[in-house]
Formats: C-alpha cells, sequence, structure tokens
C-alpha cells in the first residue's frame, strides 16, 4: 500500500508542477487540467486548490474560483492568503456579507494590520 500511495503523490506533485508552468505562461486551461489530476491524487494539497482557484479567476470564472478557494479554506482556515482570496472572489461576486466576513477574519488574525488586510481593505474604497 506505501508503494500506491508514494506513486499518487509523485503523480500530484508532477501534475502540480506542470500546472505551475502552464499558470506562469497564462495557459489557464491547461494549468486547470493539470490540477483537476492533482487534486485526485493528493487532495490535501492546499496549493492545488489555491491555484486552481487562481487559474478560474484568471479566466474569470468566479465561482469556481470561490468553490476551489473554499475547499482549501476547509484546510487551512487561518491561511492569510485563503482569507484574501475568498474575499476577493466575494467582492467581484458582489457577495458583500462575505468579503465583510474574510476581511474581519483577517482583522483578527493580524489585529495589527498585514498586507492581505489592507489589499482586502482597498477593495472596498475603490
Amino acid at each position: 500500500m506505501m508503494g500506491l500511495v508514494f506513486v499518487g503523490s509523485s503523480f500530484a506533485e508532477n501534475f502540480y508542477e506542470d500546472a505551475i508552468t502552464e499558470f506562469e505562461k497564462d495557459n489557464f486551461s491547461s494549468s486547470i487540467k493539470n490540477l483537476e489530476r492533482s487534486v485526485v491524487f493528493e487532495p490535501k494539497k492546499v496549493e492545488s486548490w489555491i491555484l486552481l482557484g487562481k487559474s478560474y479567476f484568471a479566466i474569470e470564472n468566479n465561482e469556481l474560483a470561490k468553490k476551489y478557494y473554499e475547499i482549501a479554506h476547509t484546510l487551512t482556515p487561518d491561511s492569510l492568503e485563503l482569507n484574501f482570496l475568498l474575499g476577493e472572489v466575494s467582492y467581484a461576486l458582489n457577495l458583500i456579507e462575505e468579503y465583510t466576513k474574510y476581511l474581519t477574519n483577517l482583522e483578527t488574525l493580524c489585529p495589527s494590520g498585514c498586507d492581505e488586510f489592507l489589499e482586502l481593505k482597498k477593495l472596498s474604497s475603490t
């Protein structure tokens, strides 16, 4: 059984690395395909879910971006990055109550202020 876990993890990592390369080339559809394969083999890899959300956000499919950010958020709810990303996509979807929830989360996570909080707060002042 250990061999199968290692192989699955290896596949996941290869797909993830390919997805990063495609994302950096703005080839978001290829990035999405690789990430969808990666999460099958390693569903607890937060970075794959985040990049999947970012890929969908880049092609303006905000509903799917939010869905994948939420999956990642269940794995790491105190992540500054994820609270920012969820606030950003909620704002883009005009889900102001959710935007406010993530802004409040960030304020709690970094009471002295952090870049994620300040950047998210700027959205509502534009």
